[in-house]
Parts: structure tokens; C-alpha cells; sequence
């Protein structure tokens, strides 16, 4: 007996196998160590729903550092089906923003939402990656930027009559969707800590755009918005109009050209067949919706026991201000829009830069720069 376990331990595949097995359980230890320290920070789930600050500190965890792939693909995914509501897409073929110019109109949704929503991930970033020291100043430069955010998207959103229903639909979506995705594709499921704070940190957003009633429980959320998809996802001839570019815009960063056709069909697999209808799609070939899925939980898997955790946060916002007092983005998820950077309270169409007013904030911080400067500057 002896004599086998000396050959077996001496053999290379069991030597490279013990290796191997040690690897994934230290990936996989790694990879559950920061939610498990989360709960135990926070013990009691319904805490976000109390406090803004926990349920930014949880969210920046779940979409910047856990789940960053997915979690865009999720809100990717989340406005996409705001688009089979025909009161919205006649909308947006109406302003013929999405028609004309999709990149630019994507690219400045996204980043106003980051610039929302990111406050909280670029200041560990920062912080990480300048000596552990937070910036005071720049914390607030954060909050004022999510400021400026949301007035610029109110501003724009006030050019057009878009009914209470559709922005609720659409804040459903924003809250119901990463949790959605991650659950099913992602290496491990959410928490009901996580998905309170999605709730948290949306409802104080939807609140800053004016949205009325905001159910204030997922499951009532999820009861309102699965009824509001009901009544109102149908075919409209806008909802191809703005699916059609919206999918050759994600297509031509995703994949290359001769592989457009199949990526139109792998998307239509990810969708359920009333949204299918809704936007005129044809059924995906047999089988291709469970490859699809197949393939999504593979990945899952491989990252739970073979990709070690992210050390910083993904985050696409800039850090700090540039020299000409622009915000250049880290990278460029579906083409250069900003290359040169932007100021916040420009994102939107052309029409609309240097029209948004912008309240004086108290701490002199400017919007378009992040230093102070005096009330007669602004």
C-alpha cells in the first residue's frame, strides 16, 4: 500500500492535480471573502434601505468589483427592453438622437448614470492608487458631480413627455436586472443585502428625477413592473427602428462583422419571446437560447474557482479632473465619444451643451472644473 501512494504522489498528474485543486480552493476562498466581510459588517439586510451610504458602499462592491462584466450587461440588457414599450421608443425615433447619432446617445446615457452612481467605487480607487489618503475635497467634488448628473438628466428628460409609468418601468429595470443576470449567470448569487441596496441607492435616484410611487419592496416593485411589461411591451414599428441600432452598436464592439448575423440571433436567444414580439424578432434557431445560457454559467464557474478577485474597482468615470477641466474616461466601452474628456453638465446632444443650469453649491466647487471658484464665476 505504501509502495502505491509513493508512486501515485510521485507521478506527475498527481503532483500537477494537488496543485491544481489547491489553486481553485484558494480562488474560490478569495473570491467570497469580501461579501462574506460585508455580512458581517452589515448583519441585518434591510440596512441599506436606511442608509445611503451602506447601500452605495454594497452596490460599488457588487457592480465595480464582483460582477463588473455582467452588471453593464445587465443594464445594457435593462434598457433594452424599455425599448419594446412603443410610448418610449416613438420617443427616441422622434428626437432621431438614437437614429442619427446611437453612439454618442448611448455613451452619454452611460455616463451620466456613472457619473451618478460611481462616486462611491472612484473614491476607493482613488484612494487605493494615491497612498491610501482619502481626498476630502474630491469627495465632495463626487457628490457634486452626481449632482450635476442628475440635473443634467432631469434637464433633458424635461425637453419631452415621458409618461410617469414608462420612468418607472425603466428605475424597475435599473433595480431588477443586474440581480436578475448575476443570479443566473454570474459565479456566485446575490444577497438579500445587495439586492436591498440596488432597491436603496434606485429609489433615491428615481426620487431626484421626480419619479412618483416607487414601490418600496422588491417584491412589490417586481409585482408592478411585471404588470406594467404586460400591459404595455407590444409591437410598435419604432421598436425595431431603435433595437436595430441600438444591437449593430453592442454588435460592432462586441464581435466582428461577418459574425453580426449570428450575434443578432444569440441576443435574440437572451430574450423572452414577448419581447421577441414586441420588437419583431423572429425565434432563435433550436437549442441556441441553452447554448447560450450554457455558455454564460461556464464562464460563472471558471471565474468562481479560476480568476482571482479584482484588487480596485472597475470604474469607467475619471478619477480627477484633467488640465482643461474635462473628465476623460478611463476606457471607451462602445467607441471614442470623449476623447478629449467632458464636463458633466455637457453630456447629452449637442443642442443642449451649456444649456443646463446648475445650481451654486455651497462648498464653491465648480461643476465644470472641481475647483473652487467664486459664485460670480459660475
Amino acid at each position: 500500500m505504501d509502495t502505491l501512494i509513493n508512486i501515485l504522489s510521485s507521478h506527475p498528474s498527481v503532483k500537477y492535480g494537488s496543485l491544481l485543486l489547491a489553486y481553485m480552493g484558494l480562488v474560490r476562498h478569495l473570491r467570497y471573502r469580501r461579501i462574506n466581510a460585508l455580512l458581517r459588517k452589515y448583519p441585518d439586510p434591510t440596512l441599506p434601505l436606511r442608509n445611503l451610504t451602506i447601500a452605495r458602499e454594497v452596490v460599488g462592491n457588487l457592480s465595480d468589483l464582483e460582477f463588473p462584466y455582467i452588471n453593464v450587461v445587465s443594464l445594457e440588457f435593462a434598457l433594452f427592453k424599455t425599448y419594446a414599450i412603443p410610448s418610449i421608443s416613438k420617443i427616441l425615433v422622434a428626437t432621431k438622437q438614437f437614429t442619427n447619432n446611437c453612439l454618442r446617445r448611448t455613451d452619454d446615457t452611460v455616463l451620466i448614470l456613472l457619473e451618478m452612481n460611481e462616486g462611491h467605487s472612484r473614491n476607493v480607487r482613488r484612494t487605493m492608487l494615491e497612498g491610501g489618503k482619502e481626498d476630502e475635497e474630491e469627495v465632495l467634488n463626487d457628490e457634486r458631480r452626481r449632482e450635476i448628473a442628475a440635473e443634467r438628466l432631469n434637464f433633458l428628460h424635461g425637453h419631452y413627455n415621458i409618461k410617469q409609468g414608462d420612468y418607472l418601468y425603466t428605475l424597475a429595470q435599473f433595480i431588477q436586472e443586474p440581480a436578475v443576470f448575476i443570479d443566473k449567470f454570474e459565479w456566485r448569487e446575490t444577497t438579500l443585502l445587495e439586492k436591498n441596496a440596488l432597491l436603496a441607492l434606485w429609489i433615491f435616484n428615481g426620487k431626484n428625477m421626480g419619479i412618483k410611487d416607487i414601490p418600496e419592496t422588491l417584491d412589490e416593485l417586481k409585482a408592478w413592473a411585471d404588470a406594467y411589461e404586460e400591459e404595455h411591451s407590444q409591437y410598435d414599428p419604432a421598436n425595431p427602428i431603435i433595437a436595430d441600432v441600438t444591437i449593430d452598436l453592442l454588435l460592432g464592439h462586441q464581435a466582428p462583422k461577418f459574425m453580426h448575423p449570428f450575434g443578432r440571433k444569440a441576443i435574440a436567444a437572451l430574450l423572452t419571446p414577448r419581447l421577441r414580439k414586441a420588437f419583431g424578432m423572429p425565434a432563435p434557431p433550436a437549442g441556441l437560447t441553452t447554448i447560450m445560457e450554457t455558455a454564460l454559467k461556464a464562464r460563472g464557474l471558471f471565474i468562481r474557482y479560476f480568476m482571482l478577485p479584482r484588487r480596485l474597482p472597475r470604474v469607467r468615470t475619471a478619477l480627477r479632473v484633467n488640465e482643461h477641466g474635462k473628465y476623460v474616461p478611463a476606457f471607451h466601452k462602445y467607441g471614442i465619444v470623449y476623447g478629449d474628456g467632458y464636463r458633466v453638465e455637457d453630456l447629452g446632444p449637442e443642442k443642449f451643451v451649456g444649456k443646463c443650469p446648475i445650481s451654486f453649491h455651497p462648498s464653491g466647487i465648480t461643476p465644470a472644473t472641481g475647483h473652487s471658484s467664486s459664485l460670480q464665476d459660475l
